[in-house]
Parts: structure tokens; C-alpha cells; sequence
């Protein structure tokens, strides 16, 4: 028996910032302070997560949207790429389910969503200047 929370997930909103460059989306975890860039199949999941939909609806969008025959078991891939980034309301979907799917699935259709992360320094970090040092003198003592 599949868990509910499983067959509709539902995206994250609150505490990001989210922009669309070209096929991307790039969305700024304020709380985490971390940047993820999610390639075009994983933006598709993750806009379309909005708890009404499920993994097989899912599945069919992103058929729809990359004009390609998309299965379930890549919609898990990617709803797990999602939640270890923090990016779902429920992340109970788990590696392991995730990876044993996906060796049931014949992905070679559809490019593996990418969600692609990086942390945002602190602001001291960011006022932070790489000049070296300077160093101490090498003994050389002044005329005075």
C-alpha cells in the first residue's frame, strides 16, 4: 500500500526566494541560506507539487512539458532530489524507495532532474576580501 503523503506532494513556499532563468528555477532558502538550481524536469515537478496532484499526474506533465513518455519512478527520483533539499513540506519519501524505483524505470528518455546546491556565506563572509595577509617584516629594521 503506497503512504498518502507520497501520492500528493506538496512544494515548499514559504521562506524563498525563486527565480526562472532560462528552463531553471533557482530558489533561495532563507532559513538555510542555500541556493538550489533545479534543471527544467525537477522545476516541473516541484511547481506542479501543490498537494492535489499525484505522482502518476505528475508524471504525466512532465510528459506533457518535455514531449516525452515520463514514468512515475522518475517523478520519485526527482520529489527525492526535492525533499533532500528541503524543498518539499513532507521529505518522507525516502532514498533508498527513491533509488529502487529507479532502477525499475528505463530513464533514458528523460534527463535525470538535477536540483544543484550551494550555502550563501554570512555577511562577514561576503565583506570578507581575499588579499593576502601582510606579512611580518623580514628583520629589516628602519634608520631612525
Amino acid at each position: 500500500m503506497e503512504r498518502p503523503d507520497l501520492r500528493y506532494p506538496t512544494s515548499r513556499r514559504s521562506g524563498l526566494l525563486i527565480d526562472q532563468i532560462g528552463d531553471e528555477t533557482i530558489v533561495y532558502d532563507q532559513l538555510r541560506q542555500e541556493a538550489h538550481a533545479l534543471n527544467r524536469l525537477a522545476s516541473i515537478v516541484w511547481k506542479h507539487s501543490d498537494g492535489t496532484r499525484s505522482v502518476q499526474e505528475l508524471a504525466v506533465i512532465v510528459g506533457t512539458e518535455l514531449q516525452t513518455n515520463a514514468n512515475p519512478s522518475i517523478v520519485e527520483y526527482a520529489l527525492d532530489k526535492l525533499a533532500s533539499a528541503h524543498l518539499l513540506e513532507d521529505e518522507t519519501l525516502t532514498r533508498r524507495d527513491a533509488v529502487r524505483r529507479m532502477t525499475y524505470a528505463s530513464a533514458a528518455a528523460v534527463a535525470l532532474p538535477a536540483v544543484l546546491s550551494i550555502a550563501a556565506p554570512s555577511p562577514a563572509m561576503a565583506a570578507s576580501t581575499t588579499r593576502p595577509l601582510p606579512t611580518p617584516s623580514s628583520g629589516k629594521q628602519s634608520d631612525s
